[in-house]
């Protein structure tokens, strides 16, 4: 290994460095560049100093990340931290990710201007928490500064696959994650679901029915085609590539006439026949309905419920989020007494700690199981058929 040198006794503009390759410099007192080999491949490039001892440093480092084989190429310290996140707007339009229309405008008006001129290989924890802090002191919430951050580790991990980032670059997110209050708690009674469902126009009032029966996510609910709604077997098919977990799987409708899933599916479908039999989607915008003119809108897919969502809250008083409905249905699965695989099957948990997240007991179950308590120790509930037979 070359001994380390006083700038003033550093040798010509080419040295050779045994083990390591060689450095030199295209003029006496300009910048150090280095030059190596990998599987044969000659690697050029500069080390952005004059100086002999920092340029020793630079070439050692990329010989270490040559071993650990976390060497891809010396145009990944060239890429901008900009053109990663924008492969992150491509990988979600390319897959259809409902995703997009939460995750596009974050990163071109909030990632984008704060990383707009630095380079993959210089971001580091450093800068994650001056982010972190700007947005915090701007009053974003915990959580939403972490989604601001999955977005730029996402980022990163297909920079690395796609060979624009090296993996040796890739900050370390996990040291900038905060805290989040997400405690899940929020449930629909049945009272309260009539109400809220009654108060929202047609178009949104079945999404919202769908939502309450099945416990479906957003997305799955609104990306429903006719072509996976069996209403003569009574069952609805949610594509592979349109779940959380990618996973296929089966949502029972029930029997016409029991609640409102199996009736609003055959209304929409009457609805869909009438107005737009052409249209795939089966939660879809009727649109203006102008005499004599169709609507621009009629027959697209209904994606954002939002403005008819708060106006209902402001009409009714309730306050509870559509995720709320995914944890009620989970909830009511279980209360009515099917089991708890079958229950997992239908709302796609794999596992049984996740399905817990949303099994949540409330205030309502802990009261129920003072009362079963309090008539059991009174002697008010009925003897088991086993204490009959010990007395």
């Amino acid at each position: 290994m070359p001994k380390k040198k006083s700038e003033d006794s550093a040798p010509g503009n080419r040295v050779k460095l045994r083990g390591l390759g060689q450095m030199y410099r295209r003029e006496a007192g300009g910048n150090w560049h280095v030059s190596f080999s990998v599987n044969g491949q000659q690697f050029r490039e500069t080390t952005h100093t004059d100086k002999y001892n920092d340029a020793v440093a630079f070439l050692k480092k990329r010989i270490g990340q040559i071993e650990k084989g976390e060497f891809t190429s010396t145009k990944t310290d060239r890429v901008m931290v900009a053109d990663i996140l924008r492969d992150v707007i491509e990988d979600y339009r390319v897959k259809g990710r409902d995703w997009l229309r939460t995750a596009g405008p974050i990163i071109e008006k909030y990632l984008i201007p704060a990383f707009r001129s630095m380079r993959v290989a210089n971001l580091n924890v450093s800068h994650l928490r001056k982010y972190v802090s700007d947005q915090l002191a701007a009053g974003m919430s915990n959580a939403s500064v972490n989604r601001h951050i999955s977005i730029l580790r996402r980022a990163y991990n297909l920079g690395t696959v796609s060979g624009k980032v090296n993996a040796a670059n890739v900050p370390h997110f996990k040291e900038v994650a905060l805290e989040e209050n997400n405690v899940r708690e929020g449930f629909w009674t049945h009272e309260e679901y009539v109400r809220f469902r009654d108060a929202l126009p047609e178009d949104e009032r079945a999404v919202f029915i769908f939502g309450y029966w099945t416990g479906c996510r957003f997305s799955e609910v609104t990306m429903l085609r006719w072509e996976q709604v069996d209403l003569e077997g009574r069952m609805v098919k949610l594509r592979k590539g349109t779940t959380k977990n990618k996973r296929p799987r089966l949502i029972p409708l029930g029997n016409a006439g029991l609640g409102d899933l199996h009736d609003m599916l055959v209304a929409q479908k009457t609805r869909h026949d009438a107005l737009c039999p052409e249209s795939p989607w089966v939660f879809f915008r009727r649109g203006s309905i102008t005499p004599g003119r169709a609507s621009a809108r009629r027959g697209n897919r209904v994606m954002d419920i939002r403005k008819a969502y708060l106006a209902a809250r402001t009409a009714t008083g309730i306050q509870h989020l559509f995720h709320d409905l995914r944890r009620t249905g989970v909830r009511n699965l279980v209360r009515a007494g099917v089991p708890e695989s079958v229950a997992m099957r239908i709302s796609g948990h794999l596992t049984r700690s996740v399905f817990e997240r949303y099994n949540i007991v409330d205030e309502a179950d802990l009261h129920d199981a003072a009362d079963k308590l309090a008539k059991y120790v009174t002697g008010k509930a009925a003897p088991k058929e086993s204490d009959k037979g010990e007395e």
